[in-house]
């Protein structure tokens, strides 16, 4: 497979011993299927009408293996432990600790343990699907890379490779308990992990979630397991830039790091992420072209034109539920029907609804995973612009051209069948404002791992993925500006868009500012 490099703004810190270089072409033709940095609630679906729960997943568990005879055999290998980790690296005098889960294999090791040439791989863990036994054996985490290469430097150069995956704090079953000690939550008045701490009430839901604990995490991890036997991190997207931060600052702890997608120079306003997307399809080497954006982006302008000439966003006190299209025009009643809007075209006359569902995309565009293998009907960018492509040149059922904003409509909803897999109905499509807002603000089982991240943007990161008027992102340009994602912070966590913007800058600043430099650590 081949992963488009254009999509990582990311400068990659790979120091590999001389064994190792000699595997490492095998990386560069490895495909990454990564999750993206930030959940977008165009992925939202209603779980079932009895407990109302939205989710941004309509499979089975990760890790479901089905019956005994589908299971493989690889996950009896895989052993899940608790790692007693400190709460608060930078305050250790309380003593307080909790419980980091995480995964090993010895699948690779000779049996009588390991010889002179061995070395422990540790897969990073971050904000992408929790972990489980599949971490080590087959998932979207570092299979591609990590266990791939173990196979090969086992099999081929005999050397013994233990494989480790350590779940990131505050995901999965990695939640530090208040019941364990004072340190688990802290009071809003105690502040937070952010650049000088912080005394925004949000910090009290997550008093020690922060990449620089993440990074001591690791450290700490590998120093009391094997302190003898070098160490070698990977990770893709955000766990790859922990895994080059952990080299970077501690290099005589991890000894080499494989950063893969990784966009270590954070920035706030990341709307170069969705001017990649717009590349990737046109770009022909991963199945785009330029008339395949040409009618993404003709689909987003049409609805965009259906939204002005409502009358919403051009006059917010008109009553635009008078006004009738033109001729020529799509009523927003019709679009909403297209797109299978949950609530009609009321929900797109809600501003904020519009702009979640314009400006943060009409359909999907697997720009960042791209997996070439994915059996879906539009999974990667070939499969999508094909079937966008096809359905261009044919007629609809009325025997008439389609539109482009017809073409995304039923690309959308093959989407969505894919989605729901067989196991439930297509759902609509639920592009509402204060729905997402009310997903974030009540902790559920089902969101806990997208809570932990959307605070780490507002605390650490930004990477928000605006679509501007004057970019060139293939949605509807002008929809999605920054203001949305600084009003998430606030509402969510207390942290106002000033504070948002010195925390993402304080951010930028620990790690080496505009050029990562290893610092060095104990």
């Amino acid at each position: 497979g081949r992963q488009n490099p254009e999509l990582s703004f990311t400068m990659v810190k790979t120091v590999l011993p001389p064994r190792l270089l000699a595997a490492a072409p095998l990386l560069a033709g490895l495909a990454s299927a990564l999750p993206p940095p930030v959940h977008v609630p165009d992925l939202l679906s209603r779980r079932g009408e009895d407990d109302g729960l939205l989710s941004t997943s309509a499979g089975p568990p990760q890790g479901w293996w089905g019956n005994d005879q589908d299971r493989s055999p690889e996950l009896d290998d895989v052993t899940s432990s608790t790692f007693e980790q400190v709460l608060d690296h930078f305050s250790k005098e309380d003593g307080v600790t909790f419980g980091q889960r995480y995964f090993t294999s010895d699948r690779y090791v000779s049996e009588g343990g390991t010889g002179e040439d061995a070395v422990n791989f540790l897969c990073v863990g971050g904000e992408g699907p929790s972990l489980d036994a599949s971490v080590l054996v087959n998932s979207v985490h570092c299979t591609g890379d990590m266990v791939e290469l173990a196979k090969l430097l086992h099999e081929e150069h005999g050397w013994d490779v233990r494989m480790y995956a350590l779940e990131h704090r505050y995901y999965g079953e990695s939640i530090p308990s208040p019941k364990k000690g004072e340190g688990g939550l802290r009071s809003p008045k105690e502040g937070g992990d952010g650049p000088d701490g912080g005394d925004k009430k949000g910090d009290a839901d997550f008093a020690h979630l922060s990449s620089r604990q993440a990074v001591l995490d690791i450290v700490n991890f590998v120093t009391s397991t094997d302190p003898h036997n070098r160490w070698v991190a990977f990770g893709g997207s955000y766990p790859g830039m922990l895994s080059a931060w952990s080299h970077l600052l501690h290099p005589s702890r991890i000894y080499a790091a494989v950063s893969s997608s990784s966009p270590l120079q954070v920035t706030l306003d990341f709307g170069r992420y969705n001017d990649r997307v717009a590349s990737d399809l046109a770009d022909e080497d991963v199945g785009g072209s330029g008339e395949c954006l040409a009618v993404v982006q003709g689909g987003h302008a049409q609805v965009a034109a259906a939204l002005e000439a409502d009358g919403k966003k051009s006059d917010p006190g008109s009553d635009s539920k008078s006004k009738s299209p033109k001729g020529g025009e799509v009523g927003l009643d019709k679009v909403a029907e297209m797109f299978d809007v949950c609530g009609g075209a009321d929900t797109l006359r809600v501003e904020r609804n519009r702009q979640i569902f314009a400006g943060w995309g009409l359909l999907r565009i697997p720009a960042q995973g791209n997996d070439p293998s994915c059996d879906g009907k539009v999974c990667n960018i070939e499969k999508l612009c094909g079937e966008i492509l096809h359905l261009k040149k044919t007629n609809g059922k009325d025997g008439k051209e389609r539109s482009d904003m017809e073409v995304l409509s039923e690309v959308r909803r093959m989407q969505s069948d894919d989605e729901a897999g067989g196991w439930m109905e297509r759902q609509c499509q639920n592009v509402g404002w204060d729905d997402f807002v009310s997903y974030y603000s009540t902790p559920t089982r089902w969101n806990a791992n997208d809570r932990s991240w959307q605070y780490q943007t507002c605390n650490e990161f930004g990477f928000y993925q605006t679509c501007e008027v004057d970019s060139s992102c293939p949605y509807a340009r002008g929809y999605h500006g920054i203001d949305m994602d600084l009003e998430l912070c606030q509402r969510l966590f207390g942290i106002d868009p000033d504070e948002v913007r010195r925390r993402v800058d304080g951010t930028l600043t620990y790690y080496g500012g505009g050029g990562p430099l290893p610092r060095g650590g104990p």
